[in-house]
């Protein structure tokens, strides 16, 4: 094992935790797909997803992946995290509080004035469907490191993720629905073909990891 993988590893045991913690596990539509997925809901939150693809030993990469979302009469963000990681680096390590129902939530601005003092050696450039649905301050950085990038980057997750669960649900609104606003953020990251690419690189099958990403990563509510 290297660093960078222990700490993205530690991270999502420490995330899995937190959602143990405040959560009840989920087995809808996650149990046949041969990579870890863990799914969780509560009063405070809709759905809390992670998933897990460790192919260390097979294609020297470990991903983590996780989102929040709130539930439908809840103007708070979704909190997403996102690292791939290769054994001596991330290649892209990506964190944000996505607008979906008031992008002047005061969850969004706490955000902000988390990332503000923080500096990436290489930002990542957003491509246009990113563009569409992520906030002013999103983390979107490459080749982190071992060092105190990657603390950083560690601890701003935590530290969010702490915040978040804490606070979200807070503006549940009796009759409002911001389910359509949720639907978009679905919407745009199936936009994203690196998904699909990265995993049929890995030898899974083009149509499951189509249908996992329908199905499971970002499905839209009807």
């Amino acid at each position: 094992m290297t660093a960078v993988w222990n700490k993205i590893e530690e991270l999502a045991h420490y995330i899995e935790s937190q959602f143990k913690k405040t959560g009840t596990p989920q087995t809808t539509n996650i149990d046949h797909y041969a990579w870890y997925n863990a799914l969780y809901t509560s009063s405070k939150y809709r759905r809390a997803h992670l998933e897990i693809v460790d192919n260390r030993e097979s294609h020297g990469i470990y991903i983590l992946h996780c989102t929040i979302f709130p539930h439908f009469n809840d103007p708070s963000p979704i909190w997403g995290f996102d690292a791939v990681c290769g054994k001596n680096k991330i290649t892209g390590a990506f964190h944000d509080f996505s607008s979906a129902g008031d992008s002047q939530h005061e969850l969004i601005k706490w955000f902000g004035k988390q990332t503000e003092p923080l500096t990436w050696n290489k930002p990542r450039d957003l491509p246009d469907w990113a563009r569409r649905i992520f906030s002013p301050h999103m983390v979107a950085a490459g080749n982190v490191q071992e060092g105190q990038e990657l603390d950083d980057l560690c601890n701003l997750a935590k530290t969010s993720l702490d915040h978040y669960l804490e606070s979200v649900g807070d503006t549940q609104e009796s009759l409002s629905d911001y389910h359509m606003a949720q639907n978009r953020y679905c919407y745009w990251q199936k936009q994203n073909p690196h998904v699909v690419k990265s995993m049929v690189a890995m030898g899974v099958e083009e149509a499951i990891i189509e249908q996992f990403v329908d199905e499971v990563l970002f499905p839209e509510a009807t």
